[in-house]
């Protein structure tokens, strides 16, 4: 059954990727994040708390969206950051803008599947602050998404254990969903919450 609600949340999660940019257009990129960090929580409290193989296989299922949410909104955001900053995305952007002009690097970019070209204007960083381009952001956030599989997993087994239940592993997912909920409010979307979140 396990096997059966992994299956089953990679299809939603398949299903939620292929209108996410509908969903995004729709409601708004906050929305639908929120919406999908919200979700997750509460999929896992019903998990911990219903006895039908069905309900929490269905469960299982839907936390897709949430995963899907996470394999695409982060990146988008990433990439509208640094449109909004006019950072290149090229790797050596700068030496490659003052050796072979901005075309050489163009053709180096990619472009988004969510209609924001990445290919942009390099310019030099500002004075004092080392030049950062996407692909640093882009590996950060891989790095990040990768640990919060991994770090939870090294002490999952103990806690199992433990409480001699597997419900523990569901109760400290819900836990660390509401957590997440707090964390994807401070989330900066667009500039106005720049505006909001800046000291």
């Amino acid at each position: 059954m396990g096997s059966l609600g992994l299956f089953l949340q990679c299809i939603t999660s398949i299903f939620f990727s292929t209108i996410m940019d509908r969903l995004v257009k729709r409601f708004g990129t906050r929305a639908v994040y929120l919406a999908s960090v919200v979700f997750f929580p509460g999929a896992a409290c019903v998990m911990c708390l219903s006895r039908s193989v069905t309900v929490v296989t269905i469960s299982a299922a839907l936390t897709g969206f949430t995963f899907s949410a996470l394999q695409i909104l982060p990146y988008t955001l990433a990439s509208l950051y640094h449109h909004d900053k006019q950072v290149g995305i090229c790797s050596r952007e700068l030496q490659i803008f003052r050796e072979f002009g901005t075309d050489a690097c163009s053709a180096l970019c990619v472009s988004s599947s969510c209609d924001v070209s990445l290919r942009m204007v390099v310019g030099e960083p500002e004075l004092g602050t080392p030049g950062r381009g996407i692909c640093l952001d882009l590996a950060i956030l891989d790095s990040a998404f990768l640990l919060s599989q991994v770090v939870p997993s090294l002490f999952m087994g103990s806690i199992v254990q433990f409480t001699q239940s597997v419900t523990a592993y569901m109760v400290s997912a819900a836990g660390f969903g509401l957590v997440a909920i707090y964390f994807a409010t401070k989330v900066v979307f667009d500039k106005g919450d720049m505006a909001k979140y800046s000291v």
